[in-house]
């Protein structure tokens, strides 16, 4: 139980800092970063070998795009 809320502080911790980090980017940064996690995102989907760990990282991407 300990290392999992060791690991939650941490996962809670990056959010906030790639917050942070993310709200200095400008705007035009910002769109390239949403259109790579739309490509990782493509990449996931194939239709011959679906990938769920691209999908989960491009999903993670977006919702830290999408706090800012």
């Amino acid at each position: 139980m300990d290392k999992i809320q060791h690991l939650e502080a941490r996962l809670i911790a990056h959010g906030i800092v790639l917050q942070a980090i993310a709200r200095l980017l400008p705007e035009s940064t910002r769109a390239e970063l949403k259109a790579a996690a739309n490509s990782v995102d493509d990449e996931g989907m194939q239709e011959a070998n679906p990938d769920p760990h691209l999908r989960e990282i491009a999903a993670q991407l977006r919702s830290i795009l999408e706090l800012v």
